[in-house]
């Protein structure tokens, strides 16, 4: 995955992922709303996982996985609060309590419809299980590029709480997306590139939505 990995490293939105997330990260309010919104997609993972995981296919690294996603989504959910020190503003996942949240839902399923379309091909038994380890995998690239530049400005900020743990959780995720992947579709290469295209975009798209949230420059005189 590695390979996957350095692609979105190099795919031209990291210079702009920085300057985004310094942005927010500068303005306690809107860092909140932000990792507000970091939250309601963790959500948003574990309950598409739940949807989409049958009982015949579920073992304990699975289970482990809805839980510890649903973790994640727990800690950035406190770690929002605990930034602004009240939950005024912060109480739900609603677009008024999180900045591009909508957005932020709208990434994931964009993600996982590209899989989707990329998945026609196979047949329909076992399709739905193929979908759930190709968009989680996708997803999981991204976090692999994501979370260590927010740690790094996480700690050049000198905030009150870190991601690292969260990074190290999806790193684990991901290779064991790869382990089922080769087990049960092996031209798993093949697709995963064939969806980088569209997860970039949406990811763009999410990037763009957040942005239009900042107070506008004032214009020089």
């Amino acid at each position: 995955m590695e390979r996957y990995t350095s692609l979105l490293r190099n795919d031209g939105t990291q210079d702009r992922l920085k300057a985004m997330l310094e942005t927010a990260v500068s303005q306690p309010e809107l860092h909140a709303r932000l990792v507000n919104t970091l939250a309601r997609m963790e959500y948003v993972g574990v309950r598409k996982m739940l949807k989409a995981r049958s009982s015949e296919n579920l073992d304990v690294d699975g289970l482990l996985h809805v839980v510890e996603e649903a973790t994640h989504a727990l800690r950035l959910k406190k770690a929002a609060l605990k930034l602004l020190g009240s939950p005024s503003g912060l109480e739900t996942f609603s677009e008024d309590h999180t900045l591009a949240g909508a957005a932020g839902e709208g990434y994931l399923q964009a993600v996982d419809a590209a899989c989707e379309e990329c998945l026609v091909n196979l047949p329909e038994h076992g399709r739905t299980e193929i979908n759930y380890l190709l968009s989680s995998a996708m997803i999981e690239i991204r976090a692999d590029v994501f979370y260590p530049v927010y740690e790094t400005c996480l700690q050049a900020a000198g905030a009150p709480f870190s991601v690292r743990s969260i990074q190290k959780d999806e790193e684990k995720h991901l290779a064991e997306m790869k382990v089922r992947l080769e087990s049960l579709c092996p031209d798993w290469r093949e697709r995963v590139e064939a969806v980088l295209p569209h997860e970039k975009m949406a990811f763009e798209a999410w990037l763009t939505a957040v942005e239009s949230c900042f107070p506008a420059e004032p214009v020089s005189a």
